[in-house]
């Protein structure tokens, strides 16, 4: 069996179950069963280092545009070229778009309760963190994203309700400033240079996108939605699946009680059809032997600098700081995974093998999440961490840990300079 067929047949398996998964970076949160691997003898949590993204959200203003696929299908409607399949979709499209449109780009509900959650379970699985008498308090960074805002606001009043003792101090900053509260959640700016090495990289992913559909098209798509194909051009049968598609996938973390997921109208094989080329330009910012992307440069090396200089901070004696929090975007979250780099962020593989070890719903979702849990046993003694990547134990790729899942801190901060 080739790799290609591999990379299929990892992806249909997925898509089959879960056709919400072909979402890829706006497929919903689901926390991977936290299994906590006890801490060596004597070693106690003391301080959580924490960056995440904004919770699930409407459909973004830019992305809206994609709602032009109602006028299209509307006039296709207009001239009975729609069976009754493709009524449905243009039902259900045009119910997603009353239920976004004024509403581009903000938190939903889910996403306040996806943040909600992720703080209940952290105050649960790390109690000793948020109840030590000489640390009481907590420092969080957010952008200026009113949705990013909000997450941050949700996750800060569910510890509030959990721990009214503990002393909060927000900071809110903008992508723009490139000044040190702005390294906290969106690191360094891209140097104008390096613009042309990702231009680069874009162009040697689009082949690899075209071989990965080669034996894949939307024939099956056309049959269905329209009543006699024959009379629509190809062309638009590709414009209407894809801005359906963009447009279903937002709607599974809208409102999942209400709005059909893509699984309605697309078959597992065309899911992955049109899920592959979202899950390469991720893959634009991994990293392997030679290439290190200027986005996990820039914004992941940037974000990780301050982990390491607020952590230092934190871990002195006389500290009083619980948890740093930094709630953020995707564009800087996965950058800071890349850096670490987290086992499956570093790809020691040829480039058209990428596909086979990388899909980005593992990664890449609205509250997708870092947290770095630090442990000792006394104030003097050696510090221990473990990274937790959407709540599941990861390890350090190239990096050997002191014990189980635990690294010496020290280690890693060598080993990121």
């Amino acid at each position: 069996m080739t790799i290609l067929a591999i990379v299929l047949q990892i992806a249909l398996e997925v898509f089959s179950k879960d056709p919400g998964r072909s979402g890829g970076s706006l497929s919903w949160y689901q926390p991977q069963d936290t299994v906590t691997t006890a801490a060596p003898k004597g070693y106690k949590p003391f301080y959580i280092s924490h960056i995440g993204r904004h919770g699930s959200r409407f459909i973004s203003k830019s992305g809206s545009e994609c709602f032009k696929v109602v006028d299209t299908l509307a006039l296709y409607a207009d001239k009975g070229l729609l069976s009754e399949e493709g009524l449905s979709l243009l039902g259900d499209l045009r119910m997603l778009y009353e239920m976004s449109k004024d509403h581009f780009g903000a938190l939903t509900e889910l996403g306040a309760l996806e943040h909600r959650q992720i703080c209940s379970r952290m105050v649960r699985h790390y109690p000793e963190v948020f109840s030590a008498a000489d640390r009481d308090e907590i420092t969080a960074y957010t952008t200026e994203s009113p949705r990013v805002v909000a997450s941050m606001n949700a996750f800060l009043g569910e510890l509030s309700a959990r721990h009214p003792e503990l002393e909060v101090t927000s900071y809110e900053t903008s992508w723009r400033k490139n000044d040190e509260f702005s390294r906290e959640v969106c690191g360094i700016h891209i140097p104008s240079e390096d613009w042309d090495e990702l231009k680069a990289q874009e162009r040697q992913m689009s082949p690899i996108a075209k071989e990965l559909r080669k034996d894949y098209n939307l024939r099956g798509f056309e049959k269905r939605i329209f009543s006699d194909p024959s009379k629509v051009h190809y062309s638009t049968v590709k414009y209407v699946a894809r801005n359906s598609f963009r447009s279903l996938k937002t709607g599974c973390v809208t409102d999942p009680e209400t709005v059909p997921g893509p699984g309605k109208y697309f078959t597992a094989e065309e899911l992955y059809y049109l899920w592959v080329s979202g899950n390469l330009d991720w893959m634009r910012r991994l990293r392997s032997p030679g290439y290190e992307s200027p986005f996990t440069k820039a914004y992941g090396g940037g974000i990780l600098q301050k982990i390491v200089e607020d952590a230092d901070k934190a871990l002195a004696a006389d500290s009083h700081v619980a948890a740093t929090l930094r709630f953020s975007h995707d564009s800087y979250v996965f950058p800071v995974m890349a850096s670490i780099p987290v086992e499956g962020t570093y790809l020691d593989c040829d480039e058209k093998d990428y596909a086979d070890y990388f899909q980005d719903y593992r990664y890449v979702c609205p509250g997708c999440n870092v947290q770095l849990i630090f442990y000792r046993k006394c104030p003097k003694g050696k510090v221990l961490v473990k990274i937790l990547v959407n709540e599941k134990e990861s390890l350090i790729h190239g990096l050997k840990p002191w014990k189980g899942v635990y690294y010496d801190w020290a280690a890693v901060k060598k080993s990121w300079n």
